[in-house]
């Protein structure tokens, strides 16, 4: 841990990320190749390729959220301990991989008369009434909120969206988490960023970057390929690893896992990637502080094995 102050153990602020995948997920399952026959599994248990689509949870002084909720929200919160009901739900796009879990969601708050605050940015909140219009009545404020500018404390930390480049997708969102230093605590800058491609030098200067212009403590980045220099730059909306590995906002991140990905990355195969970069998995938690401390797994690891 930074600074002069010691850990608060009261302080603990964690990502845990519910679905690691691109929007067809892995295995595809349509698809036999080396990557999804791996992700199958064999007797029953999955590969450590399996992933399912976006949707994280941060935690944070006994409070949470999920950034984006996935068709496999579902199923990422039924794998939890016990049962959790976020406190609030951020929604960065209107995509399908990113949105379709919402409607779980809206329907505890329909039918079991639960409250649950749900955001977006305001471009996005009619797109979000259009999918669902049977949650928003027709005068009245609707469920989903616009994300205000200042951002929405959760526990400790602040979250705040910003638009970026989605490439042949036009733009999505991504999100900057902060906590400021005090009560004994260091502060720490973080950001999720699952959804771009060709982000601008000043948009990453203003977004990506700790105060004072250091490396954020943590990246969470999306690549949906190990690299498709092959393919159009037109046709394209991720970024892929050959290219996160260049980023210099991402080169000076205390720690960076890449995820989003799809059956074009093979997590068996890491050992290029450079000390303090990891691929993410399904239900690894993420220690967000202003060190980089060892990723916790949230499940065995298995062997490295070179297919």
């Amino acid at each position: 841990m930074t600074g002069s102050h010691p850990p608060d153990p009261a302080q603990t602020d964690t990502l845990t990320l519910l679905g690691t995948g691109d929007s067809k997920g892995v295995p595809r399952f349509w698809c036999a190749c080396p990557v999804c026959t791996e992700a199958r599994g064999l007797d029953g248990q999955p590969g450590v390729n399996r992933r399912t689509r976006t949707a994280t949870l941060l935690r944070s002084d006994g409070q949470s959220a999920l950034l984006d909720a996935g068709p496999d929200t579902h199923a990422g919160l039924a794998r939890l301990s016990g049962p959790l009901v976020p406190d609030a739900v951020f929604i960065s796009h209107a995509h399908n991989d990113h949105l379709l879990g919402l409607g779980d969601l809206l329907d505890y708050v329909r039918y079991a008369a639960g409250r649950l605050r749900v955001y977006a940015p305001p471009e996005v909140v009619p797109e979000i009434a259009a999918r669902f219009p049977y949650a928003f009545a027709p005068t009245g404020p609707g469920p989903v909120q616009p994300i205000p500018p200042q951002g929405v404390p959760v526990g400790g930390v602040v979250v705040r969206a910003f638009r970026v480049p989605h490439g042949a997708n036009g733009h999505s969102h991504a999100y900057r988490l902060d906590r400021s230093a005090g009560a004994g605590g260091d502060g720490w800058a973080a950001a999720v960023v699952t959804d771009a491609i060709g982000i601008p030098p000043e948009l990453a200067r203003e977004w990506l970057r700790g105060p004072g212009g250091a490396g954020l403590d943590t990246l969470l980045l999306g690549t949906s390929f190990e690299d498709e220099s092959g393919a159009p730059l037109s046709g394209r909306s991720v970024y892929d690893v050959r290219e996160a590995l260049t980023l210099p906002w991402a080169q000076a991140a205390g720690q960076v896992v890449l995820t989003h990905l799809s059956h074009g990355v093979d997590v068996r195969r890491a050992g290029h990637l450079p000390p303090g970069w990891q691929y993410a998995h399904d239900d690894l938690t993420v220690p967000l502080a202003a060190a980089a401390p060892a990723l916790a797994t949230g499940r065995p690891a298995r062997p490295q094995q070179e297919p």
